[in-house]
């Protein structure tokens, strides 16, 4: 039988008795001031050449996000797109790019 099983086992054979052990109450834990998280970019960076496919998928991607945030503030939204270009391909970056200058009504490309 596992550990847990026996717990278990224990824990029920003591409430058949009446005898239930009462948890220990922990002591709060107050995190201690650290060094300030980084900020994160508020750029959208794209290196390499830009394969149109890839483009329009983080462009449709993109658009199915600020359908799903439309009750978020403009500049909510934003954040969250350039937050998930990180790590992505260049060309998907760019059509997430692409949403993120509508959204601030630049229209450029």
């Amino acid at each position: 039988m596992g550990s847990l099983a026996e717990m278990a086992l224990e824990h029920a054979r003591l409430r058949l008795k009446g005898k239930v052990k009462q948890p220990k109450p922990r002591a709060s834990q107050v995190a201690a001031p650290g060094k300030p998280a980084q900020l994160k970019s508020l750029e959208v960076v794209i290196t390499g050449p830009i394969n149109h496919l890839m483009f329009l998928e983080g462009r449709n991607w993109a658009v199915d996000m600020v359908a799903s945030l439309r009750a978020a503030p403009a500049d909510v939204v934003i954040e969250r797109l350039i937050g998930a270009t990180s790590g992505r391909p260049g060309s998907y970056a760019a059509g997430i790019q692409s949403v993120i200058n509508e959204l601030r009504g630049t229209g450029s490309a």
